[in-house]
């Protein structure tokens, strides 16, 4: 006589409690990869997408080193932004308001940048129309040579592109990267130093070394 063996119940529940545990422990890793992924062709596009519009704006209304682009200045940003906006294709706009950016927003060090929107401090945000969240701030040439590893000697309008909009980490060199206007056209910030792309600094850098890493984050 054959006599047919199978699993007892308790032997599925352990198996499948193993099976479980395994995919517990594996699963986040494998979406942290795809998220990785989709970040940074999301990256790839938008700065296509800022320096195909950055050249039409040149061939339009001069260099930028002319656009009087000033710090702490309303009227520069909605200038810069004015500039841009034909080559754009958004879902909707904050003109110094919220609905378009993430908070709060984090330097790559995880300490909170902006916690909340801030009126007094004028930005101008926007988002395409694939999700993609821009944030528009003009920042003084001091900043943008030390802080933003760009070598200028004026004012210059610094783009905060948030490839998930606002969903988490909302970290600056994590789902966050910095790009500048420049006389060159629209730049990766960290071009003429990544020297501070650390987990403990502001992350602005990073923007560089992710492309010459060939769009990795590797830090």
């Amino acid at each position: 006589m054959f006599i047919k063996k199978a699993f007892t119940l308790a032997e599925v529940l352990i198996t499948l409690g193993i099976i479980g545990v395994v995919a517990s422990l594996t699963l986040p890793d494998i979406k942290q990869g795809v998220d990785a992924k989709a970040n940074m062709a999301a990256l790839q596009k938008t700065y296509s997408t800022l320096q195909q519009a950055t050249n039409m704006a040149i061939s339009e209304h001069e260099n930028p080193i002319y656009w009087g682009m000033v710090d702490n200045s309303t009227e520069s940003i909605n200038k810069v932004y004015s500039y841009y906006k034909p080559y754009f294709k958004m879902m909707r706009e904050c003109p110094n308001s919220p609905g378009c950016w993430g908070y709060p927003t984090r330097y790559l060090s995880k300490t909170i940048y902006w916690s909340e929107h801030n009126t007094s401090w004028y930005q101008y945000a926007f988002t395409f129309t694939d999700g993609v969240s821009v944030l528009i701030d003009i920042y003084p040439a001091n900043s943008i040579r030390s802080d933003f590893g760009i070598n200028v000697d004026y004012d210059a309008a610094v783009f905060f592109v948030d490839v998930n909009s606002e969903k988490n980490p909302n970290t600056i060199g994590r789902d966050i990267f910095c790009f500048v206007v420049t006389e060159r056209g629209m730049v990766p910030a960290g071009m003429n130093n990544t020297n501070n792309c650390k987990t403990n600094t502001t992350g602005y850098q990073c923007t560089a070394k992710i492309i010459q890493d060939g769009w990795r984050i590797t830090y």
